[in-house]
């Protein structure tokens, strides 16, 4: 099969188009021809190193992705030979096969292409993760969403629109809020041209927001707690705009407020499955803002670090849907 690959740590010319072996599905595996593989940040870390993972060369990218089923194990009661599915959090989806456990494939909704499909799981579980797990936002709730037009960003405002949140988010631009505001931002917040701390105060009468979902970390998490209302909660899940920070130790317990960490992991099987059929009955939309074949999967990294996608992309390995 073909499957894209890298030798060492590097940008993105690194990776490489190869031939490697099919992979051998055992008894409790599902073998997926994937259709595509969603493309996000992550991918980036793993290929710099900057993950800090012992990943051992050559090694492959992608952990999200969607096909149609090719084989399934003796053990596999879930999933039949092919079945439309989604693979979830899963490493090697940069590849034409992938066999994984039954555990992490999901059936796509009948609305989506595959293309579509295969860009969900990641920024759902992610923001789901963040907005509720971990954030413990409800109804009712006031939301600032960090980087609002980011794959992460989108997910967050149309989940927080479906639990019947208020939302603001912040952007590098008006083109871009008003991009998110087609996906249901109340409030959008130019932080180039606006203190948006000070903004999230006024929009809220003073108060401050409820939940904070931070995906940029650095200084934009040490100022936003000052964004957060008596008791509000800040979940990060990624460092974008930074590794490190310092933060009063008064910013706690003067508020009180809590920061906590978020990851795509944290959302159970069960919680993406309603997340689904929210796509299912059209209640949430997938948004894909450019897709390249497999072959060109420098051209898609090269696009995902350059800051200037909105939403997710995606590599179409094959035809199939």
């Amino acid at each position: 099969m073909k499957a894209v690959r890298f030798h060492e740590f590097g940008g993105p010319e690194v990776l490489r188009l190869e031939d490697v072996p099919d992979p051998e599905p055992s008894d409790g595996d599902v073998l997926v021809r994937l259709a595509a593989s969603g493309v996000n940040p992550t991918d980036a870390s793993r290929r710099t190193g900057r993950m800090g993972q012992d990943i051992g060369f050559p090694a492959m990218l992608g952990v999200e992705g969607a096909g149609v089923v090719a084989q399934v194990g003796r053990d596999v009661t879930s999933v039949s030979e092919g079945d439309r599915v989604i693979v979830r959090q899963h490493l090697h989806t940069y590849a034409e096969l992938i066999a994984v456990p039954e555990h992490v494939v999901f059936p796509v909704p009948g609305n989506l292409s595959l293309v579509e499909a295969s860009t969900l799981a990641i920024i759902y579980t992610t923001a789901w993760a963040a907005l509720c797990v971990r954030g413990g936002a409800k109804e009712g709730d006031t939301v600032l969403v960090q980087a609002a037009a980011s794959g992460c960003g989108i997910a967050a405002i149309q989940l927080a629109k479906q639990l019947g949140m208020t939302v603001l988010g912040t952007a590098s631009s008006a083109e871009k809020l008003e991009w998110a505001a087609q996906y249901g931002l109340d409030y959008g917040i130019n932080y180039v041209e606006q203190d948006f701390v000070e903004e999230a105060k006024r929009l809220t009468d003073g108060r401050g927001v409820d939940v904070i979902v931070d995906g940029i970390g650095g200084d934009v998490l040490a100022r936003g707690l000052g964004a957060l209302a008596r008791g509000g909660r800040l979940a990060v899940f990624g460092a974008a705009g930074g590794r490190e920070t310092t933060v009063p130790i008064a910013s706690f317990y003067r508020g009180p407020v809590s920061v906590t960490g978020a990851g795509a992991a944290l959302t159970p099987s069960e919680d993406f499955e309603t997340i689904l059929g929210w796509f299912g009955e059209g209640k949430l939309r997938p948004t894909i803002d450019r897709t390249w074949p497999l072959a060109e999967a420098v051209e898609a990294h090269r696009y995902q670090e350059s800051r200037e996608i909105k939403g997710k992309s995606a590599l179409v390995i094959s035809e199939d849907d």
